[in-house]
């Protein structure tokens, strides 16, 4: 965003705490000094979506007049649950929680992976993994949309792929797959149910 123009970017730097591969991804923010950029995060992804905690981070210039927006807008709260996770942060708690879950995380891509060379037999390209909580299966000749409908109908919950592009005339078909609360044991039994749909449906 050119300086000078009175305005800025939000950057929302959704699950960059587990890379799994290559270097991290640099934030905006940290590019350019005093860049009009405004860094969201939360420990929803990284502790539990309980908590209801996260944070910013900004110019200095830009402050005050985020407290005085974050006032009017918001009611005080979570003090003691804010104190706990500055302890716990302060403390070396976090770091090496994230450097568990990155370990669990990672190991579970791989399961699944291998869960999926194992039980997907249409012709499909598994995508993604640098980081994040998930994997991309993108294939042709499926309704993806109608495929994570039927799905849901055996307590499976994946998310079409074609659903997350703006353009629906370059959109690929395909199903996405998170494995961040899911165990290792459930990926066959689970792949091989969505195999079945998946040859159901494009021989329908």
């Amino acid at each position: 965003m050119p300086a000078g123009t009175g305005r800025g970017l939000w950057e929302d730097d959704y699950d960059s705490e587990f890379r799994h591969s290559g270097e991290p991804i640099p934030a905006m923010l940290g590019m350019v000094p005093d860049a009009p950029v405004v860094y969201l995060g939360t420990f929803s992804k990284t502790l539990f979506p309980a908590l209801r905690i996260g944070f910013m981070v900004m110019p200095p210039a830009l402050a005050d007049a985020a407290q005085d927006a974050i006032g009017a807008l918001l009611r005080g709260g979570h003090r003691a649950e804010q104190r706990a996770l500055a302890s716990f942060i302060e403390k070396g708690h976090y770091a090496r929680h994230l450097a568990a879950m990155r370990r669990l995380y990672r190991k579970r891509q791989q399961q699944l992976r291998e869960a999926l060379a194992q039980e997907i037999t249409v012709p499909c390209d598994v995508l993604g993994g640098g980081g994040g909580m998930h994997l991309t299966v993108a294939m042709e000749g499926v309704n993806d949309r109608t495929l994570a409908q039927q799905a849901r109908q055996f307590q499976l919950a994946p998310a079409a792929l074609s659903h997350f592009y703006l353009d629906p005339q370059r959109a690929r078909s395909g199903l996405v797959l998170g494995y961040g609360n899911t165990s290792a044991s459930r990926y066959l039994p689970a792949l091989r149910t969505l195999n079945r749909l998946i040859a159901q449906h494009r021989c329908a």
